[in-house]
């Protein structure tokens, strides 16, 4: 699947639930984290396999082999 423009496609990281220093999130403090799949060609800011925090109700739900999501790449908040 290849993205165009100044889209990105992403698949849903599990939920993380605790920090590396051992804080446990509650659920309104976790964070879903987005792994790129694949960028358009306007897109210069993210590469394939960077995590990303998106803006989820932004993001287009694609179910093909696997559940991915298509967002703009002005909806990409942090590169983690």
């Amino acid at each position: 699947m290849q993205a165009i423009g100044k889209n990105v496609i992403v698949e849903r990281l599990e939920t993380e639930t605790k920090s590396s220093v051992g804080i446990i999130y509650t659920d309104n403090t976790k964070v879903t984290l987005a792994r790129v799949i694949a960028i358009g060609d306007e897109v210069k800011s993210v590469a394939v396999g960077n995590d990303l925090i998106i803006n989820w109700s932004a993001a287009i739900p694609v179910k093909l082999e696997a559940q991915y999501y298509i967002v703009n790449i002005d909806n990409v908040y942090a590169i983690k």
